[in-house]
């Protein structure tokens, strides 16, 4: 995404953001992706990671404190990976010059999230990081080996777990099609037995698109990885939702990836959504869907 309209912090490179930071501060405390292996992700290739000189981190902040956003945003891909004296001596420096900010988000993986210790979980919880976002992609072991995710299904939900036990939002974020033709259900099936494991606050739908210049796009090259089709990857959504017993939560597939947007408050509304699948996908009705030249990363 591009930098927040309007400020003049300074960046490094393209930043990318969850849909749901639209309207957050985009603070960039690390470069880059840390781990930087996924098979479908072509983020942040130009560039090496680092954690940024926290002095050129506060700077960016006492430029943020002359607009009062309620909520931040820390890049860059995986910013918790970043040493915990680190972020602690940036979340408070973030509370004495911006204490109208309500909320901090950033991005976590497998590697950051289980490198913390419970306390320090607890600790950063305290300066107001109020969300992690973890690509979790697929709860399926298969797929996630072969998408070099470099996590198992059960380092997830212990990621997952962890991350809640401290008193911080969770939101998984999950991408249909990712098990390709050949494991779409298994995928669907398996991402559902993680999530209710973990009983996320938020679940972000994306839906994979195939970039240039990854080892996903010489894999479907070759063959040997196939995209469902698109009445294929609603009936995945489907059966994810079929199968989700989630004691409260969130759904969206609000991403600009998504063919069809859905937005789910569990419990209450998990079968209007799968009978509003069941419809669309039985009528094979398309018309429905959002066209290709709208859809994107």
């Amino acid at each position: 995404m591009p930098a927040t309209e309007g400020i003049t912090l300074r960046y490094d490179g393209v930043l990318y953001r969850p849909p749901s930071e639209s309207q957050s501060l985009l603070l960039q405390a690390t470069i880059g992706c840390s781990y930087n292996k996924c098979s479908y992700c072509a983020m942040y290739q130009d560039r090496e990671f680092r954690v940024r000189d926290v002095a050129e981190v506060k700077a960016d902040i006492d430029e943020g404190a002359n607009y009062r956003f309620r909520r931040v945003f820390l890049c860059d891909g995986d910013a918790l990976v970043a040493p915990t004296p680190f972020l602690e001596e940036v979340l408070t420096y973030m509370q004495e010059k911006m204490p109208f900010v309500d909320r901090v988000g950033v991005y976590g993986d497998c590697r950051s999230i289980l490198k913390k210790k419970p306390d320090e979980l607890k600790r950063l919880a305290a300066l107001k990081l109020g969300i992690v976002y973890h690509g979790i992609e697929s709860g399926d072991d298969t797929v996630l080996k072969s998408v070099k995710k470099g996590a198992t299904s059960a380092q997830v939900i212990d990621a997952g777990k962890r991350v809640k036990d401290a008193g911080i939002q969770y939101s998984a974020i999950v991408m249909l099609g990712i098990g390709g033709r050949n494991r779409w259900k298994e995928h669907a099936l398996e991402t559902a037995r993680v999530l209710n494991a973990i009983q996320p606050d938020f679940i972000g739908v994306l839906t994979t698109m195939v970039v240039e210049d990854t080892p996903l796009r010489k894999a479907q090259a070759s063959g040997k990885f196939v995209l469902p089709s698109r009445i294929g990857l609603l009936e995945e959504l489907k059966v994810l939702l079929e199968n989700l017993k989630l004691k409260r939560g969130l759904l969206t597939t609000g991403h600009a990836s998504n063919y069809m947007p859905l937005r789910v408050v569990f419990p209450y509304q998990r079968e209007e959504a799968v009978a509003k699948l069941s419809d669309v996908i039985e009528r094979k009705d398309e018309t429905v869907l959002k066209p290709e030249w709208m859809r994107g990363l």
